[in-house]
């Protein structure tokens, strides 16, 4: 059973995990941004195993990097996640929006955008305009969960288990129906075009710090049903 201090970090860290995997996601990384991703000290036993593969080719990637990083992991992307110089209309691309990957038609702003677009206006969530993108796109889906930790956060310190409760509730629903039904898929394409370790092991963070992140939500969940927020 966590602690009140327990719960806190916990939605304070998920905000944080979730927050530095959408910068990952959106574009291409900065001097800045690399630097600390090569200084990071990853674990190597987290209890998942994804994330255990995940953070192993993060650390091979930087290993054996060139020195012009940014260079070789802005091409690596732009291959990658925008299909750059990819000329073929019998492959799958690795184009990072639900609707590509779990439409009929495999095509953008279908309907798990217009789900998206629904379920962030009931929480709260808005997606800057001024970025041009459909809502859809991973490191949104990332951002809204960030939103979402935060104010968990808000509502464990005033100790409000009914709010608190929906937010859990509104997290688990949507890791499972929005990321986990797609970010499968997504890193299995990615790895296809992917020429260096990096993007295909942030992809495995990514999907093991939900699938770490969904049990804890059912733990915490379950606690909120037999006990106060505040236990």
């Amino acid at each position: 059973m966590l602690t009140h201090t327990e719960l806190l970090d916990f939605f304070s860290e998920s905000a944080g995990t979730y927050r530095f995997l959408s910068q990952v996601f959106f574009k291409e990384l900065n001097d800045e941004a690399i630097e600390e991703l090569a200084r990071g000290d990853y674990p190597s036993d987290t209890g998942n195993a994804r994330l255990d593969q995940g953070y192993r080719l993060v650390r091979r990637y930087f290993a054996f990097s060139t020195p012009d990083r940014r260079t070789q992991l802005a091409c690596e992307y732009a291959r990658v996640f925008l299909a750059a110089g990819v000329f073929t209309k019998d492959r799958q691309t690795a184009v990072p929006y639900e609707s590509v990957f779990t439409g009929e038609e495999r095509i953008m702003m279908g309907d798990a955008r217009d789900d998206v677009v629904a379920r962030f206006l009931e929480d709260g969530f808005q997606v800057n305009p001024d970025l041009h993108e459909p809502e859809d796109h991973l490191a949104f889906e990332l951002e809204y969960l960030v939103d979402m930790n935060e104010r968990a956060a808000a509502w464990a310190q005033a100790k409000d288990k009914a709010e608190l409760r929906r937010n859990v509730v509104r997290q688990l629903e949507f890791i499972e129906r929005h990321l986990l039904n797609w970010i499968p898929e997504l890193r299995e394409v990615a790895q296809e075009y992917a020429t260096l370790a990096f993007y295909p092991g942030m992809l495995l963070v990514a999907q093991g710090a939900l699938e770490q992140g969904s049990d804890l939500l059912r733990s915490i969940l379950a606690q909120l049903d037999g006990t106060s927020a505040a236990a």
